[in-house]
C-alpha cells in the first residue's frame, strides 16, 4: 500500500497478529514437507538447490613459457647489421649482450627477443658504438656469417675479459686459428675514424699460422709489438681476416685512415674469393 496509511480498528489490531504468526508457522510445514519429500526420493539426502547445477572452478594452465633455443636466438643476434651480439642465460634470465654501432634501436633487440625467447625473463644490456665503425662490418659481413658456421673459426680473445680498458692499459689478444693453414690480418677500428693494423705490423711482418694454433699479440714480454689503450676513449672494434694466402702483397701503414683502408680490403677480399673467414669484438676503453 504505497503512498498511504491505512488506518486499523480494534478488532484489526487484535486479528493482524495471530493471523500473521499463522500464516508463517503454516509457512515453515510447508517448507519441511517439501524437504522430506524430496529426501525421499533422494534415498534420505537432502541436496542444496545448487547441487544439481553445481559451479565448476575454471582449469588453471600449466603451461609456461616455450623452452629456450638458445642457438636460434644466437643466430637471429648474428643478422643485426652493424652489430656484434650474442646471448647469455644465467639464474633463469636471458641477457643479450654486445655492441651495435648505431645510435639506440631499442625495438631491434625487443623485437628479437620477443620471437625467440617468448615469455622468458630478458634484458638487454646492448651498448652502442660509433656509427663510423659500421662500415667495416659491412665489408666483412659476408665472412662472419661464412666464419660463425665453420666447424673451427677463427676468433678473437681478450686477455682482459668483461671489464673496460682504461688509459694505460696494455692490449693484449690471442687469436685463434681455423683449421687451415692461415695468414692474419688484425686491425683495430678506432671511434675517430683511423685503423691500427696489429699484424702484419714492422716487428712481426709474417701473419702465418698453423691450423688451430694460437697467435698471441700485444704481450710486452714476448719481444714483439705491443699496444696501449689511450684516447679517443669509448666502444672501439676488433677485426680478424684469416685467409689462405695474404690479403695484401705490400705492407700497408701501420695506421691509416678507415676511410683509405676499407675500399682496398673490399677489394683484396673480392680477388681472394671464397674460403676467408672473419670475426669481430668490441672493446669498450674507458679514461682512467
Amino acid at each position: 500500500m504505497t503512498g498511504k496509511t491505512r488506518r486499523l480498528g480494534k478488532a484489526s489490531g487484535f486479528f493482524g497478529p495471530y493471523l500473521a504468526h499463522v500464516a508463517v508457522a503454516a509457512a515453515i510445514l510447508m517448507l519441511c514437507h517439501s524437504a522430506w519429500s524430496q529426501a525421499r526420493g533422494n534415498g534420505g539426502r537432502i541436496e542444496s538447490p545448487d547441487a544439481a547445477n553445481p559451479i565448476m572452478d575454471e582449469p588453471q594452465s600449466t603451461t609456461g613459457p616455450a623452452a629456450l633455443d638458445l642457438e636460434a636466438l644466437r643466430a637471429a643476434l648474428r643478422t643485426v647489421r652493424c652489430g656484434v651480439l650474442g646471448a647469455e642465460t644465467s639464474d633463469g634470465r636471458v641477457m643479450v649482450v654486445g655492441t651495435i654501432a648505431a645510435s639506440r634501436r631499442e625495438n631491434i633487440v625487443a623485437t628479437i627477443l620477443r620471437d625467440y625467447a617468448p615469455g622468458q625473463q630478458a634484458e638487454d644490456a646492448v651498448r652502442y658504438g660509433a656509427p663510423a665503425l659500421c662500415e667495416p662490418l659491412s665489408v666483412l659481413e659476408p665472412l662472419r656469417r661464412t666464419n660463425a658456421a665453420a666447424a673451427t673459426p677463427v676468433s678473437i680473445r681478450l686477455e682482459a675479459q668483461g671489464t673496460p680498458l682504461r688509459a694505460g692499459q696494455s692490449l693484449v689478444l690471442d687469436i685463434a686459428a681455423p683449421d687451415f693453414p692461415a695468414h692474419l690480418q688484425v686491425d683495430y677500428f678506432t671511434t675517430d675514424g683511423n685503423v691500427v693494423h696489429l699484424l702484419p705490423n714492422p716487428m712481426e711482418t709474417s701473419s702465418r699460422v698453423e691450423p688451430r694454433a694460437v697467435r698471441h699479440l700485444g704481450d710486452r714480454k714476448s719481444g714483439g709489438r705491443f699496444w696501449t689503450i689511450g684516447p679517443p676513449f669509448g666502444d672501439e672494434l676488433l677485426v680478424v681476416v684469416a685467409s689462405a694466402l695474404p690479403l695484401f702483397t705490400t705492407p700497408r701503414p701501420e695506421a691509416e685512415t678507415a676511410a683509405d683502408y676499407l675500399p682496398e680490403l673490399k677489394r683484396v677480399l673480392d680477388a681472394a674469393g671464397p674460403g676467408a673467414l672473419a670475426d669481430a669484438r668490441f672493446i669498450a676503453t674507458e679514461a682512467w
